[in-house]
């Protein structure tokens, strides 16, 4: 069976208008930065408030995600991998609470955000809830990645793809094109995923 697993923060779902409102909101950055999760980031690390960015995830992935957007082009590449045969299994490293700050259940969150956005939905993509994984560590994520028999994975991290077993298709989602050592093929765009010469 053709399985496509997929990894969550930052693949499915981009947090970087949301990250700039709420950094915004809470007066923790300047609103001429840039509008993205890496610029909110380096902007308070390098203002050494490395914990008030680990508070700010802590509300993104918390209180805030509802109104997070889909990753561009994100669902309609999906449906159409799906017409190809494949099954999806979503496979994320996620805490259930944040490291500090209140403590949100950061699972059901994001079950939330997946059920406004029609991922259980007959008609959206119609993933069976038993095929959703928050896993605690990335060693257990990788277990179940290869535990659930998935031929193919996709996430924005090459760190984990580097873990995985090499008879899994491992595809490195890469909006930044930035060049990364490892044995994985690599897209920088949903819309521009060429299917033909990876599923």
């Amino acid at each position: 069976m053709l399985k496509l697993g997929l990894d969550f923060d930052n693949t499915l779902i981009s947090y970087d208008s949301i990250f700039y409102e709420t950094a915004c909101e809470l007066n923790l950055i300047p609103k001429e930065l840039k509008k993205s999760k890496t610029a909110v980031r380096s902007f308070l690390i390098n203002q050494n408030k490395e914990k008030k960015f680990t508070e700010l995830q802590g509300e993104v992935y918390g209180s805030k995600i509802i109104d997070a957007k889909q990753t561009d082009g994100m669902f309609e590449a999906l449906k159409l991998i799906q017409k190809k045969g494949y099954k999806l299994a979503i496979v994320s490293h996620k805490t259930k609470h944040p490291i500090i700050g209140p403590k949100y259940n950061l699972h059901k969150s994001a079950l939330n955000w997946l059920e406004k956005n029609k991922f259980f939905d007959e008609e959206g993509l119609f993933i069976n809830r038993k095929n959703i994984f928050f896993e605690q560590t990335k060693e257990k994520k990788v277990k179940k990645i290869e535990s659930i028999g998935c031929t193919h994975f996709i996430d924005d991290l090459p760190s984990i793809l580097n873990l995985i077993n090499d008879d899994i298709v491992k595809i490195h989602f890469n909006p930044g094109k930035e060049k990364f050592p490892g044995n994985y093929l690599s897209f920088s765009s949903w819309k521009e995923l060429k299917y033909e010469k990876i599923f």
